[in-house]
């Protein structure tokens, strides 16, 4: 009887110092660079390009020990790290931080759930919110001027379209057309050299870095 008396009280104990034990150290703490990530749709080149995706995840805790994962039910946003698509459920092991870069497949304001356990099996929900915006693509504009006519039958031009306003989009290329001829820069400066007088039309449409057209503008150039 003795002996169990003492086998049922060391059981206690061991579990008086655990739950000790586990009262006496530091819960784990998650916290954001930004509560609400605001991107643009479809921008899955933020991690290269615009930045505006990107999202640091920080922890303590005194082991440092912990993984993270995080719940999507939009099935519409995607995180990456290091280069890798991060799958919904699946868990990243966290040091001190975590840079993520997240994108969206549409637009529209969603929510989504980041979880943080630790060794001890305690977990920690933080909910970030993603403001996903329709992209807006730049309205081209250029102006012209006459570089050069010192030889006969020929008149050089330059085309500017840094004026052109850009809203969140980079522009990655531009397309003139010079009387129906198609010419791509990926320079908004472009000269050009015309050999006829009469009266040349110049169009400009831009694509941006997630590949969407601007629409096209025209300018006529009379040459006499």
């Amino acid at each position: 009887m003795k002996k169990l008396f003492y086998f049922v009280f060391l059981l206690a104990s061991c579990s008086d110092k655990n739950k000790s034990f586990d009262s006496s150290t530091t819960a784990p703490n998650l916290s954001f660079s930004k509560d609400v990530v605001t991107i643009r749709e479809k921008d899955y080149n933020n991690i290269n390009s615009t930045n505006k995706g990107m999202l640091a995840l920080y922890c303590s805790s005194p082991d440092h020990q912990l993984n993270i994962q995080f719940a999507d039910k939009s099935n519409q946003l995607h995180f990456m790290y290091r280069g890798t698509e991060i799958q919904n459920g699946q868990p990243m092991i966290a040091m001190d931080s975590l840079l993520l870069f997240c994108s969206a497949d549409s637009v529209g304001v969603y929510s989504v759930d980041f979880y943080l356990t630790d060794q001890l099996g305690r977990v920690v929900k933080k909910q970030l919110i993603v403001n996903c915006l329709a992209d807006q693509p730049a309205s081209p504009a250029f102006f012209y001027s006459l570089l050069d006519h010192t030889q006969s039958q020929t008149w050089k031009y330059r085309f500017d379209a840094s004026i052109t306003p850009i809203a969140d989009d980079i522009i990655v290329s531009y397309h003139y057309s010079i009387d129906g001829q198609s010419i791509l820069t990926t320079t908004p400066v472009m000269d050009y050299s015309f050999h006829a007088v009469g009266t040349h039309d110049i169009g400009l449409f831009t694509t941006d870095d997630i590949g969407r057209n601007s629409d096209t503008v025209h300018q006529q150039i009379l040459i006499r």
